[in-house]
């Protein structure tokens, strides 16, 4: 049986490979992009992670489908960041506590900045992405884009 320390160690080193592996993939597929229209080729690129949003840890933004929003360096961007690590699944309101609020807050917080978040990316055109942020199951919020 696994010790919580061990657990611990594990869930964080597994967030640390999805975070670079992420923002590696974006990177190497920007860099494509960007020469296949220097190249002038007649086939653009389409990214194998289209559907899956990117939050960029260096400029606190939600890229997804040609579509940006800025949210900062505050709860709402966070909040994202953690949900879209575990895209279409759900994380449990105490493992959001602890990852976005660093433990300082209740379960109640949870949903006033989901309301909030969902504002700012319906605002920025991206209503459907806003939609898939799913609170329905007590107890859990998701990132459902299936």
């Amino acid at each position: 049986m696994l010790s919580i320390e061990k657990k611990r160690q594990i869930q964080e080193s597994l967030k640390t490979l999805a975070e670079t592996h992420v923002i590696a993939v974006t990177q190497i597929e920007n860099t494509i992009s960007i020469l296949m229209q220097t190249l002038e080729l007649d086939e653009p690129f389409v990214a194998a992670t289209e559907e899956i949003p990117f939050a960029d840890v260096t400029t606190f933004c939600i890229s997804w489908h040609g579509k940006t929003c800025f949210l900062g360096n505050t709860l709402l961007f966070w909040l994202f960041h953690r949900l879209v690590q575990s895209v279409n699944g759900y994380v449990a309101h105490v493992d959001l506590l602890d990852d976005v609020w660093k433990g300082n807050r209740e379960s109640s917080s949870i949903r006033g900045v989901a309301k909030r978040l969902r504002d700012r990316l319906t605002a920025a055109g991206m209503t459907e992405l806003a939609k898939a942020i799913d609170g329905t199951i007590s107890g859990y919020y998701g990132l459902i884009l299936v």
